[in-house]
């Protein structure tokens, strides 16, 4: 009896912590939903192993464009260079390649690192709005990559070299999704073993307490910029492998959306103050059933897909301002 007690009280926290995040993460009854609903429509095809392993996959991809800019909205501000450190980074690995060899793909952390930095510093000091800024940035680096594919007159910037790195050594989980893990456990580990995390929401929610309570605002702004690069090109590594060892050379507008989607559909809101890239996680689980699962279901247009997606990122922010509204008012 006594050991049964024990085990109750044991077992209680774990039980309430679990309840409470499931509570506070409408995601989590979105994956769910999801999931149930498309197993019971396409259970066949959503089911099927080779589909698993494609959202898997595609999990990897939008979470990597996802988890870095997450700590640059926990601020307020907004960071969409992604799109760019993932393709003149993959440029500058074609590009570096004959002279470092397999060393060259080390130039996606260090180039996202350094504009990281860039767009920290510029944010920070020059005042310049952070969408404003990180977009002119992805618009600079866009156009460099198409640049240098028209001059080197190839059709794609591919580097057959890294083919080795898209063998998976463990069955059914495809390389991406484990290129993809140790920048997941570095953003979680910074978001909840350290005080960043903590500090990040604290100015998101009201800067000027922050400076009062001892916050050194400005270097917090810039770390978190710095941070985003620097997770942005670890996993633009993953989001490389997975188009086959080459990097995307057009630049396409709903890429940005992606990131962003994941971000919202996870529970942060732009305005900064509350989330983290454990929300976000969610959120690209959220947006990759949503996809995938329209994409299987027979009569749906697959060139609608974009349109439904951006009216769902719509209905997320309208609703992630309001919840947030209320919370702030209650």
């Amino acid at each position: 009896m006594k050991n049964n007690l024990e085990k109750a009280r044991i077992g209680s926290p774990v039980i309430t912590s679990t309840l409470r995040l499931i509570k506070g993460n409408p995601a989590i009854w979105a994956i769910f939903g999801l999931i149930m609903i498309f197993s019971v429509i396409v259970p066949e095809k959503f089911l099927s192993t080779g589909n698993l392993i494609a959202i898997l996959k595609n999990f990897a991809v939008t979470s990597m464009l996802a988890v870095g800019p997450t700590f640059v909205i926990l601020l307020g501000s907004i960071d969409v260079s992604y799109m760019g450190i993932w393709m003149f980074g993959g440029a500058l690995v074609w590009l570096l390649y004959p002279y470092l060899g397999l060393a060259s793909i080390l130039i996606y952390p260090i180039f996202g690192l350094m504009i990281g930095l860039f767009n920290g510093v510029i944010h920070v000091k020059a005042k310049i709005p952070s969408f404003i800024l990180t977009l002119a940035v992805t618009a600079v680096f866009a156009f460099l990559t198409t640049y240098v594919r028209n001059i080197s007159g190839v059709l794609t910037l591919t580097v057959p070299a890294y083919n080795f790195l898209r063998e998976s050594p463990i069955p059914y989980l495809p390389s991406p999704f484990l290129l993809a893990l140790p920048v997941i456990l570095i953003a979680l580990f910074l978001m909840f073993f350290t005080k960043l995390g903590t500090y990040l929401c604290a100015i998101g929610s009201n800067e000027e307490g922050s400076k009062l309570a001892g916050i050194n605002v400005e270097k917090y702004k810039i770390l978190a910029f710095t941070i985003s690069g620097l997770l942005t090109g670890l996993g633009s590594i993953a989001i490389f492998v997975h188009l086959g060892c080459q990097t995307r050379v057009d630049f396409d507008p709903s890429e940005l959306v992606r990131g962003l989607a994941a971000i919202v559909l996870g529970g942060t809101p732009l305005a900064g103050g509350m989330g983290g890239p454990h929300r976000t996680l969610l959120g690209a689980l959220v947006y990759v059933l949503i996809f995938n699962g329209l994409f299987l279901l027979p009569g749906v247009d697959p060139n609608h897909l974009k349109l439904y997606i951006g009216t769902l990122l719509l209905g997320a922010v309208v609703v992630a301002s309001k919840a947030l509204k209320g919370a702030l008012i209650a």
